[in-house]
């Protein structure tokens, strides 16, 4: 091929090709792109995981102790009524 012929189907057919690489350059960056955000994405995913599980955790552990605190105030108050009624037993 010349020149000639070569500059011919450039001008003929190089605005397709350059659309044509423009395209697969542009898909390969959005590719690679999205990818990466999928990656990141994967990585919140997993610390909200872990991160909910800490927080189920820590609701247990605060019910156990709202359930310790509610049975020692019951004990407390039994205490109350039976000292009160020693008391008053005494006093009589």
């Amino acid at each position: 091929m010349e020149f000639k012929e070569i500059a011919q189907a450039l001008f003929q057919y190089g605005g397709t090709m350059v659309m044509a690489i423009l395209f697969v350059i542009a898909w390969v960056f959005d590719k690679t792109k999205n990818n990466k955000i999928h990656e990141e994405n994967n990585l919140m995913l997993k610390s909200l995981i872990e991160s909910n599980k800490n927080v189920a955790d820590s609701n247990q552990n605060i019910a156990k102790s709202l359930e310790i605190i509610s049975n020692n105030l019951v004990t407390i108050d039994k205490k109350i009524d039976r000292n009160y009624l020693i008391k008053k037993a005494k006093n009589q």
